[in-house]
């Protein structure tokens, strides 16, 4: 009987493998049909490689209750760190359109220049920083000569272009849009011809390579963090030279009233020239900064000329501190849109301009709207 019972068990336990062998594809081990199918010892083993689970069902409802209270917990904690991370991108992206939109904010919102080729001067930028990298093998070092390199050369270009085009076409915005964009074209062809068409590096120094940490969901790359620091060195530099310098009353007094400003000795051409030639290196700076983390080629600044001007119109024209609520607002926005919809960007920027639409028609002024008599230009 002993024998009998063993018998049946090993055949039982031989069928259960071949089923689960079968479960798994294998083949069963009919010598019949084929004298190469898995023998049992082969299914055996290749089963043994697997971990099998068994549905537990607990029947004491104080440790089920626990542990769902336990899984709600940490669905509450990953959430929020999810959400902590989501503000880190949101922030991140932010300092990036506030340091592209921040020379804007100098041409567009205090001159009222439309400047289309704002973009062309932040690709300038980043190319220099390469061109810096091609001579300075030490990235820290080059990184340090190309932010003022940037800047001198994109402000002699910005100056050039204000002599020469910018400072005829004063009042006459759609002959200043028509001019500046056929500039950008222009400087996107000498580019072209000068560096190719394919992407150039801009590489960042070892120090900025990788991510800080704070757990296993939440982090932040060292590029970005320098971005976000530069963004606020620039806005306390626009500060302080706008309320703290003697160029900077100058610019507010021919922002709100060139005539009388001409009137108490101050050249408002001198001054447009240099404010366009400020922007216009600021953008440059952007550039480097921008080309550490971007593909720079002819094109890079095209892809910032949209959120550039967005943020400057949505936050407030003229406002510095309007820029800032604007690039805030645009960087959250995008964020969020990309994160409720990941698999399509192109809808997420479709939504984004739609939203900006719907609340420029709220508040045409912006974010912060400018007052004084500035205010009714």
């Amino acid at each position: 009987m002993s024998h009998r019972f063993t018998a049946i068990r090993a055949a039982w336990a031989g069928s259960t493998i071949l089923a689960a062998a079968a479960a798994f594809g294998f083949a069963a081990p009919v010598a019949a049909q084929d004298d190469t199918a898995a023998t049992e010892d082969e299914v055996a083993a290749t089963l043994a490689a697997h971990r099998f689970y068994e549905v537990f069902a607990e029947p004491d409802p104080a440790v089920t209750t626990a542990a769902s209270a336990a899984l709600a917990r940490i669905g509450t904690s990953v959430g929020l760190m999810q959400a902590a991370d989501l503000t880190l991108d949101a922030l991140s992206l932010a300092s990036i359109y506030f340091l592209a939109a921040i020379g804007l904010a100098i041409t567009f919102g205090v001159m009222g220049v439309i400047n289309m080729a704002h973009g062309e001067f932040i690709t300038l930028g980043a190319y220099t920083g390469y061109v810096v990298q091609l001579f300075v093998p030490d990235l820290t070092l080059s990184i340090l000569i190309a932010l003022p390199l940037a800047f001198a050369v994109t402000f002699g270009a910005g100056v050039g272009m204000e002599r020469l085009v910018i400072r005829h076409l004063y009042k006459r915005p759609l002959e200043t849009l028509l001019a500046t964009f056929g500039i950008s074209i222009a400087i996107q062809q000498i580019l072209k011809n000068i560096f190719g068409t394919q992407a150039r590096p801009l590489t960042a120094p070892g120090w900025l390579d990788g991510a800080l940490s704070f757990n296993d969901v939440v982090s932040i790359s060292y590029i970005r963090i320098a971005i976000f620091v530069l963004a606020l060195i620039f806005l306390g530099f626009f500060l302080w030279l706008m309320r703290r310098t003697r160029l900077g009353l100058e610019v507010r007094a021919v922002t709100q009233n060139p005539g009388m400003a001409a009137s108490m000795g101050i050249n408002p051409d001198r001054i447009n020239m240099l404010t366009f030639g400020i922007g216009s290196g600021i953008a440059g700076i952007a550039g480097v900064a921008i080309g550490l983390f971007a593909k720079v080629t002819s094109e890079l600044g095209s892809d910032y000329i949209v959120q550039s001007f967005m943020t400057v119109v949505v936050g407030g024209v003229g406002n510095i501190w309007g820029t800032l609520a604007g690039a805030t607002m645009i960087g959250g926005l995008q964020k969020a849109i990309e994160w409720l919809n990941p698999s399509n960007t192109l809808a997420a920027q479709t939504y984004m301009i739609l939203f900006i639409i719907a609340f420029i028609q709220i508040r045409p002024r912006g974010i912060i709207a400018l007052r004084g008599r500035a205010a009714g230009d």
